[in-house]
């Protein structure tokens, strides 16, 4: 080969080489601005990855808020309620949280366009929680006002139960001790003794063909607290037997539970001074011999007793 050729075959291979050298620098690089580029893309892929799992997250996050506060704002209402207290507002906000859950769940675009709202409105809610919590603290004194008064109360009213019981119980016992205390008493009970003839005997002891009529005296006491007014008397002449002497001027009375049966009865017009009394009775029949027994009474009480003996 002569060397003119040998040079142009030696230019021609070193611009071979020059030309493979450029195309290699030139492939580099294209492969550098793939590369940078599928990089890049990959980057923001992951970025775009990363946000869409972030507002995911953010939306799980929210909804979960957002039934936690629900249930905070349901139990809140339930404590009102019970307190005795409702707002209206609270229950509108339960009601516009629900809504709002069920929209942020079945779409995912819903979350981005109300995400602030939504924050505000639990803001809200946070504030109306704490409202109603607020209330809730208000009605809890109240009702521990409303009771403390209601305590006091039942206090003074039993306190004055107390005082009308011991009122009533001093009532009674005076009433018990006035009745007592106006109970009369008859005095100083003696028997006189009538013949057929008119002759008047005073004595203790009698002969049964001597007594034709018999006369009851006595007095009754003074007595300041009894009722002045007209006291029947019931006077009772008992033989030795226990049988009460009865006649057709004799008759029934009350003695507690009892019926009695009197044999004569009078009447006096009483003025709480000493009152004597006289009772004149004549026996159907002989008295029997014995102790005759002789019993006062006046306004169902046993008022005095006497006797006198048959012979």
């Amino acid at each position: 080969m002569s060397p003119e050729k040998k040079q142009v075959v030696k230019e021609t291979k070193n611009n071979n080489k020059v030309w493979i050298i450029v195309l290699a620098v030139v492939l580099l690089a294209i492969n550098g601005i793939q590369g940078f580029f599928n990089y890049k893309q990959n980057d923001e892929i992951k970025q775009k990855e990363q946000i869409i799992v972030q507002k995911d997250a953010q939306r799980d996050s929210l909804t979960a808020a957002l039934t936690a506060k629900i249930e905070e704002l349901k139990a809140t209402s339930a404590k009102l309620e019970e307190a005795g207290g409702k707002n209206a507002e609270l229950e509108a906000q339960i009601a516009q949280l629900e809504e709002m859950k069920v929209k942020l769940e079945k779409d995912a675009k819903y979350f981005k366009s109300q995400y602030y709202s939504i924050k505000g409105e639990i803001n809200n809610a946070n504030k109306l929680k704490a409202d109603a919590e607020k209330q809730v603290a208000d009605l809890k004194i109240q009702l521990a006002q409303q009771d403390t008064i209601i305590n006091n109360q039942k206090t003074v009213l039993s306190q004055k139960d107390q005082m009308i019981s011991t009122l009533d119980q001093e009532k009674a016992e005076l009433a018990k001790k006035v009745a007592v205390a106006s109970v009369l008493k008859a005095e100083n009970i003696k028997v006189i003794a009538v013949s057929s003839k008119g002759k008047e005997k005073i004595g203790d002891v009698y002969k049964a063909k001597a007594i034709e009529q018999i006369k009851i005296v006595f007095t009754i006491a003074e007595n300041k607290v009894a009722q002045k007014n007209t006291k029947d008397l019931y006077i009772r002449i008992v033989e030795p037997d226990g049988a009460t002497i009865t006649g057709s001027s004799s008759g029934e009375f009350k003695y507690g539970t009892q019926t009695l049966f009197y044999t004569a009865k009078t009447s006096v017009l009483y003025n709480g001074v000493i009152s004597p009394v006289s009772v004149s009775y004549t026996k159907e029949g002989p008295y029997k011999v014995g102790k005759q027994t002789i019993e006062v009474y006046a306004e169902g009480s046993l008022i005095g007793t006497g006797s006198f003996v048959v012979e």
